[in-house]
């Protein structure tokens, strides 16, 4: 060893961004195999006269969303709660954990991923298989947008649609879906207490309801951003047990 002291030269972030001879990485993907979950209420068999297949929102968890739905009698309501593929820790490592369906990074990704976990749910289980039971799809909030975009892409059987606290998806062209959308009734609920949601917003709805041809308007209700049990047992009363 010749007994130099090599000196460290110090590179700055800035040094890093403006030099073209250093490379900072590119990225690339590959596919995987991720383990998805979901919830159910209930058993499909010949006694099931409704399928609920409910999506939560942003910052939930299925085992927790489902319990939204157990009033319903088991033996003739059955109800699937995917659960989002993406957890986190809400508000720091020690709260509990929630899911999502997906953020704005790398989002086509995303879009795919639970496009390909809900269809091979579908399959699975064969909800729609059973011809003498009303399926009935719902979207809370996230989970809306996340239930079009299913929806566009498949084209699903469907005998009600229900979309609850949610934006619909402002880049796809629903225009390109008005004989699937207008094909079966559909219900649009806000709470007006709802801090998500204003006037501008809900001519935004209102007018991708009339891009999709959905038969539906916005249907305020006294209440919060949430599921209410009372506006969805009154929509049971008007639509399902008549």
């Amino acid at each position: 060893m010749s007994g130099r002291i090599r000196r460290r030269t110090r590179i700055s972030w800035a040094d890093l961004k403006s030099s073209k001879s250093v490379q900072l990485g590119s990225h690339k993907k590959i596919r995987t195999e991720k383990t998805g979950h979901y919830f159910t209420h209930g058993s499909l068999s010949e006694k099931t006269r409704f399928v609920w297949v409910c999506l939560h929102g942003y910052g939930q968890l299925g085992k927790y969303f489902i319990q939204r739905f157990e009033f319903l009698n088991p033996e003739e309501h059955f109800v699937i709660v995917p659960e989002g593929l993406n957890r986190f820790y809400f508000e720091g490592v020690n709260e509990r954990p929630v899911a999502s369906w997906m953020t704005r990074e790398d989002r086509l990704d995303e879009i795919a991923d639970y496009v390909g976990f809900l269809e091979l749910l579908r399959k699975k289980i064969g909800w729609d298989k059973n011809y003498d039971a009303e399926v009935i799809y719902l979207g809370f909030s996230q989970g809306v947008s996340t239930l079009i975009r299913w929806m566009t892409n498949i084209h699903q059987p469907c005998d009600h649609l229900l979309l609850w606290a949610g934006m619909l998806p402002d880049d796809i062209l629903l225009e390109h879906h008005r004989i699937y959308f207008g094909s079966f009734p559909t219900n649009y609920f806000i709470g007006k207490s709802d801090p998500y949601f204003n006037e501008k917003r809900a001519e935004d709805i209102s007018l991708l309801i009339k891009q999709a041809g959905m038969k539906t308007q916005l249907q305020w209700f006294d209440g919060e951003h949430k599921v209410d049990e009372s506006i969805l047992i009154q929509w049971m009363t008007d639509h399902l047990l008549r």
